[in-house]
C-alpha cells in the first residue's frame, strides 16, 4: 500500500541565512544558484523570522537603485515578515488541500516547514507539484498493472469469468472491448457508461457509428485501426466528452490490440482515464502561477513575461510602450482604520475600475499589497497622459463597501520605451521615481519620468548618509520659537524647531530632511534627540514656560514612545505639565486603535497633547471627539487672509467657537501683522505665534525680562 506523502518528502533541507546576512550575499547566492527559489530567515535559536522569495527579492534588488539602497542592508529589511508556516508532518494532501483553497497565493511564494517551532528546510509550489505529478505517475502505473492483469485474464477459461467481470466494473477508468474482426463492442464497464453517456445494453453488438456522431465515429474507427496496425500499445490525444450528468470530462484513451496465440488481432481494448480533476487541478496552479488570486490581474511573474513581450515589439516593430505604475493614497489608514477584508474589497473593486479605464490588450498587474503596474502600447506619449488622467479621475469617485463611503486617490508615474530606456527593471525603477514624485507633490496625480530624477535620487541617497554622520557628528540644533497669550500679552512657551548645519551645504530645510529621515528609518533617533534636548533646556529656563515638541507619526510605530517621553522627563527634571507634544492627525488616521493607546499613556504622565496644523486635513473635527486634546493649533493658511477673507474669518470664528465649548486652548500660526493679531484677539483665539511675536532662534535670552513681555519687543 502506499504511504501518503507529508511535508517531510517534499522539503529543502536548504541553510537558512541569519539575520545579520545582507542583502547583497543573498543576491549573489539566487544569482550563482538558479534552483535556489525561497530562503528562510532565523535568529540563533532556530525560531522563524520571515521568508525572502527569489522573484520578489530580485525585484528589488534588480536595478542599480534598488542594489544601492538595499544592497549592504540585512535581509530583514525586504523580507516577508509573515510566511507560510507549516509542520513538517502534515500530510500533503491536506495542505494542498487547505492552501489552495483558503491562502494561494502563500503558495506561490514558497513556505517555511517546522519541526517543534524551529526551522526545518523549505518547501515552493514547484516541489509540491512535483510530489502530485510522482503521485499520479504511480497511479498510472497502478493502472497499467491493473490493465496488464486484465490482459492476463482475458486468456484464461471461462470459469474465470465472473472474476473477470468483478474486476473489470472495479477499475477506476473506462474499459471498452472490441472484436477485432468487424469493431463491434463487445464489453462496456460502468465507469464507461458514465464517461459516454451510454448504458452497457444499448451498445454490446454495436459499432461507434451505431451510437455516435459520424465525425466521432470515424475519429474513434481510425484510432482502432492505429491500435491494429501497432505491435505496441497506443496512447492517443486527450478527448473532451459529455458524461451521463452532462458534465465536460477530459480523458485519456490508451489502446491495446489483444492476439490470439498465432499473433492474430482478437479484440481491441480501450482504456479511457478521466484526467478532469487533475486538468483543474493544473490549470488552477498554472493560473495561480500568472495571476493574482484576489482581483484576477495578472501577477508579477506575468507582468515580467508581458513587459519582455512588449520590449520584443518596440525592438522588432519600432513601437512604443508605456509602463504606468500606480500606488493607492491612503490604502494604508483605510485598511488598518476598516480592516484588512474592506481593504481586499476595496482592491478588488480598484481592479475593477483599472479594467474600465485601458483598452483591450493593455496589461493590469498588481504588484503586491496597493501598487499597480500596466503595459500600454502607444502610438504618442498623450496616449499614456490620457490613460493616467482617466485612472485618476476614475479613482476620486469614493468607493462605497458595507454602506460606508471610502475615499482613496491615485499616485502615477510613466516611463516610456525605448525613450526612458529597454531594461524592464529600469523602467520600473524609472517609473517608480516618477509615482513618489507625485506622492512627494500632493499625491492624487500622475508624471512622466524625467531623467533628472535620478540625480534627485542620488541626492536623496548622499541626504540619508549625511543624515547619518550628523547624527554620529551632532551637527543638529534646536531653535525655540516663542508663543504669546493674547489676553496677558506675555510668552508662556516655545516650540522646539529642529535645525541642520550642513558642513557643506550650510543650514538645511526641515522639509527637505524630515521626510529623508522618515523613509530611512532614522526619525527615531532624531526625535529622541530632540525631545531629550528640548526637555534638558527648558528645565534651565528663567521661567516655567512650557516647551513644545513634534512627534512624527513613525514614531507612533514605537512601542517605546511612552518610555522615551518618561525617561526624558526624570533625566531633565523637568515638569510633566510644562512638556507638550505636537501631533498632526495623521497619527490618528493611520493605526487610531494603537496610537490613542499611546496618546492616552503620555497623557497619564502629566504631558499636554496638541494637534498641530488644524483644519488642513480631512476628518481634523471628528479627532476632536475621539481624544480630548489640550491645544488645536489653527493652520497659518487660515491666518494669512485675516482679517479681510471673510471666509477665513468665519473658519477661524467656527474653530474658537467649538474649542470653547469643549475647552480647548486655541493657537493660531504664522501671525505677522498686527491686524491679524487683533482679529484674532476679536476671535477670543488664546495663543498667537508667528514672525510678529518672534523669529525662531537658538537661545531665548530677549524674553528674558522682569516685567510682562509684549509683542514685538
Amino acid at each position: 500500500m502506499q504511504t501518503s506523502l507529508c511535508i517531510s518528502d517534499i522539503t529543502d533541507r536548504i541553510d537558512p541565512v541569519p539575520v545579520h546576512c545582507n542583502n547583497s550575499t543573498l543576491y549573489e547566492a539566487f544569482r550563482d544558484d538558479h534552483d535556489l527559489m525561497v530562503v528562510a530567515v532565523v535568529d540563533t535559536a532556530g525560531q522563524v523570522l520571515g521568508l525572502i522569495e527569489r522573484h520578489a527579492f530580485n525585484l528589488t534588488m534588480a536595478s542599480e537603485y534598488g542594489r544601492a539602497l538595499y544592497g549592504n542592508k540585512p535581509v530583514t529589511t525586504v523580507m516577508d515578515k509573515c510566511p507560510l508556516l507549516v509542520d513538517i508532518t502534515t500530510p500533503l494532501r491536506d495542505f494542498t488541500s487547505k492552501t489552495l483553497t483558503e491562502r494561494p497565493s502563500e503558495l506561490m511564494r514558497g513556505f517555511i516547514a517546522t519541526s517543534d517551532g524551529r526551522y526545518a528546510g523549505v518547501g515552493t509550489s514547484l516541489s509540491v507539484l512535483r510530489a502530485i505529478s510522482g503521485d499520479l505517475q504511480q497511479s498510472l502505473g497502478r493502472q497499467q498493472e491493473m490493465t496488464n492483469d486484465l490482459i492476463r485474464l482475458g486468456g484464461e477459461s471461462q470459469r474465470h469469468q465472473t472474476f473477470l467481470n468483478m474486476v473489470i466494473q472495479n477499475i477506476p477508468a473506462m474499459v471498452l472491448v472490441k472484436n477485432a474482426s468487424d469493431q463491434k463492442i463487445v464489453l462496456l464497464n460502468s465507469v464507461g457508461e458514465d464517461m459516454l453517456g451510454v448504458s452497457h445494453e444499448t451498445v454490446v453488438g454495436q459499432a461507434s457509428g451505431d451510437f455516435m456522431t459520424a465525425e466521432r465515429a470515424a475519429l474513434y474507427n481510425t484510432y482502432d485501426q492505429m491500435a491494429l496496425n501497432s505491435d505496441e500499445a497506443i496512447m492517443l490525444k486527450e478527448e473532451h466528452v459529455t458524461d451521463a450528468h452532462g458534465r465536460q470530462r477530459i480523458i485519456q484513451l490508451k489502446k491495446t490490440v489483444l492476439r490470439t496465440p498465432s499473433g492474430e488481432p482478437d479484440c481491441i481494448l480501450t482504456l479511457g482515464t478521466d484526467l478532469t480533476e487533475q486538468k483543474q487541478a493544473e490549470a488552477r496552479i498554472a493560473h495561480l502561477a500568472h495571476y493574482d488570486p484576489l482581483t484576477g490581474l495578472a501577477n508579477r511573474a506575468l507582468f515580467s513575461r508581458e513587459m519582455e513581450a512588449a520590449l520584443s515589439r518596440v525592438q522588432r516593430l519600432d513601437r512604443k510602450t508605456a509602463l504606468l505604475c500606480l500606488d493607492l493614497d491612503r490604502f494604508k489608514a483605510i485598511n488598518d482604520s476598516y480592516g484588512h477584508l474592506t481593504g481586499d474589497q476595496l482592491l478588488t473593486e480598484v481592479a475593477e475600475r483599472l479594467r474600465g479605464c485601458v483598452r483591450k490588450g493593455d496589461v493590469i498587474a498588481r504588484m503586491g499589497g496597493d501598487e499597480f503596474a500596466i503595459i500600454q502600447d502607444i502610438e504618442v506619449p498623450q496616449d499614456a497622459q490620457h490613460l493616467a488622467a482617466r485612472i485618476v479621475e476614475a479613482m476620486k469617485l469614493p468607493i462605497v463597501i458595507n454602506d460606508t463611503a471610502l475615499e482613496v486617490g491615485a499616485s502615477i508615474g510613466i516611463a516610456m520605451a525605448p525613450t526612458d530606456g529597454m531594461d524592464a527593471n529600469n523602467l520600473l525603477s524609472r517609473a517608480d521615481l516618477a509615482m513618489y514624485r507625485v506622492k512627494a507633490e500632493g499625491r492624487n496625480g500622475w508624471r512622466f519620468y524625467r531623467p533628472e530624477m535620478d540625480a534627485q535620487l542620488q541626492s536623496r541617497i548622499e541626504m540619508e548618509h549625511d543624515l547619518r554622520q550628523a547624527l554620529a557628528d551632532n551637527q543638529f540644533q534646536l531653535f525655540y520659537q516663542p508663543l504669546l497669550n493674547l489676553d496677558t500679552h506675555r510668552i508662556v512657551s516655545f516650540e522646539a524647531l529642529l535645525r541642520w548645519h550642513h558642513p557643506l551645504r550650510g543650514m538645511v530645510s526641515p522639509a527637505e530632511f524630515i521626510p529623508v529621515a522618515e523613509d530611512c528609518g532614522l526619525i527615531g533617533q532624531l526625535g529622541e534627540w530632540v525631545l531629550n534636548q528640548a526637555t534638558r533646556t527648558a528645565a534651565l529656563w528663567p521661567e516655567a514656560w512650557r516647551v513644545a515638541v513634534n512627534i512624527s507619526p513613525l514614531q507612533f510605530r514605537h512601542k517605546s514612545l511612552v518610555g522615551l517621553v518618561n525617561r526624558a522627563l526624570k533625566v531633565s527634571g523637568l515638569s510633566p505639565a510644562r512638556l507638550e507634544l505636537e501631533i498632526t492627525e495623521s497619527v490618528i488616521l493611520e493605526d487610531e486603535t494603537h496610537n490613542l493607546a499611546i496618546l492616552n499613556a503620555i497623557r497619564a504622565l502629566g504631558v499636554r497633547i496638541a494637534m498641530d496644523d488644524f483644519g488642513t486635513g480631512y476628518s481634523s473635527l471628528s479627532y476632536l471627539r475621539t481624544f480630548p486634546f489640550d491645544k488645536i493649533k489653527i493652520d497659518q493658511s487660515f491666518v494669512r487672509d485675516l482679517p479681510h477673507d471673510k471666509n477665513a474669518l468665519s473658519i477661524v470664528r467656527a474653530i474658537t467657537d467649538m474649542a470653547q465649548s469643549l475647552g480647548v486652548l486655541i493657537t493660531a500660526e504664522g501671525v505677522e501683522t498686527e491686524a491679524q493679531m487683533e482679529a484674532l484677539k476679536a476671535l477670543n483665539c488664546g495663543e498667537a505665534q508667528g514672525y510678529l511675536i518672534g523669529r525662531p532662534a537658538p537661545d531665548i535670552s530677549a524674553y528674558v525680562q522682569p516685567l510682562a513681555v509684549c509683542y514685538g519687543t
